[in-house]
């Protein structure tokens, strides 16, 4: 996640993305066109959440927030300005509204404006022309998941971090970026006719995962299964040139034990404190993918057991940065009885499950345009678009 003034070099890297667009699938005629229940990306309005409980002093001067049905409605001053929150510039309006926790602060604007101010977030927004395609992956990705999350039963739709899609502002907004959302105007990830939940990762390190595999209390979907990173006829992947395709990490006896302590009790029915010595750690299968199943934790309380992603949030690091991902391998070391070292030997970085980023970037690398990307990595689906 990256934020970067126009050059002439950006300029010169932005003609050569021009030649690529020329290759790229235009909506058309072969695509389904969604006519119902949405609304084009000018005329969408979408509401993103950009503070939840922030103290009553950060409301303007003497003015006093209403309700979530009626709350303060702060507009630009002029065209071409920006309305302000926390030091940031967002497009659209803000709307300001009292709680029983604090403020809420919802960005409301049109869903391209919003996209703007997502894509250079999530994927980085000086990638060369050769990436494209892949930039334009995550634009459509973006858009889809954005749509599905349109939710008028409650104040917003969305919130503006990695719990929906990470959303800077206008602060964020990248030429490159602007070009791959204009480009893919309006373009979805469809199934049955309808858009998407498309979650996407960073790297998935060979293989993407099935929903339940890694959210295990969610049920799987068709679009949302194992694929593949794999090049063809060669032993290499997609997503290998991602600084964390491969990854180590090691907890010595006093840091397995002060992370336990901390995070056992969170995922699991250890005791919130006194859960004694590490003895054991032990693997509990593995599933479709190749990611840990669950992993058995034994300790002096007793024995306890962490699945899927869970576990990436109890084995954290001492700065409390959750582990890479689930695809990893590990032994131990014990001394005395208990655990004195565990090392682990891992793959990719995320959840793993819908769209790999950098497996994105490789296969544009490769030629791949972006329908074919997202058709790949979302199986099943089809790329559609809302009606203009």
């Amino acid at each position: 996640m990256t934020r970067r003034s126009v050059t002439a070099g950006a300029i010169v890297g932005l003609l050569g993305i021009a030649a690529c667009v020329s290759r790229a699938p235009r909506p058309g005629s072969d695509i389904q066109v969604v006519r119902t229940g949405y609304k084009n990306g000018r005329d969408q309005i979408v509401r993103i959440a950009l503070a939840t409980a922030a103290a009553a002093t950060a409301a303007p001067a003497g003015q006093i927030p209403g309700s979530e049905q009626s709350p303060l409605v702060i507009r630009p001053a002029s065209n071409g300005s920006f309305v302000v929150w926390n030091g940031k510039r967002y497009r659209g309006e803000l709307a300001i509204s009292a709680t029983d926790s604090g403020l809420l602060v919802v960005n409301r604007l049109p869903m391209d404006d919003y996209l703007r101010g997502v894509v250079p977030l999530e994927i980085g927004g000086n990638r060369t022309a050769a990436e494209f395609a892949a930039v334009q992956s995550q634009a459509v990705a973006a858009r889809t998941y954005a749509y599905k999350h349109v939710n008028d039963t409650r104040a917003f739709d969305m919130y503006a971090t990695v719990q929906d899609q990470v959303y800077g502002g206008v602060d964020a907004e990248k030429p490159q970026t602007d070009s791959a959302i204009k480009t893919t105007a309006d373009v979805v990830v469809l199934y049955n006719g309808q858009p998407i939940t498309t979650p996407y990762h960073s790297t998935c390190g060979g293989s993407t995962a099935g929903v339940s595999e890694v959210w295990y209390d969610q049920p799987d979907q068709p679009y949302l299964r194992p694929v593949s990173d794999r090049v063809p006829g060669t032993d290499h992947f997609y997503c290998d040139s991602s600084p964390r395709f491969s990854w180590t990490q090691s907890f010595d006896g006093a840091g397995l034990r002060a992370v336990m302590e901390k995070y056992l009790s969170v995922y699991t029915k250890a005791p919130k404190s006194g859960v004694g010595r590490i003895t054991d750690i032990r693997e509990q299968g593995r599933t479709p993918s190749g990611r840990l199943a669950a992993l058995s934790v034994q300790t002096d309380s007793g024995s306890y057991t962490l699945r899927g992603n869970d576990i990436r949030f109890v084995l954290r690091d001492p700065k409390g940065v959750i582990l890479n991902s689930t695809y990893f391998a590990f032994t131990t070391e014990t001394s005395g009885g208990e655990v004195s070292r565990l090392n682990i030997n891992g793959r990719g970085y995320g959840h793993g499950i819908g769209m790999c980023q950098w497996g994105a970037i490789g296969r544009a690398r490769a030629g791949q345009n972006y329908r074919t990307i997202l058709e790949t990595y979302y199986p099943g689906t089809t790329i559609g678009r809302i009606a203009g």
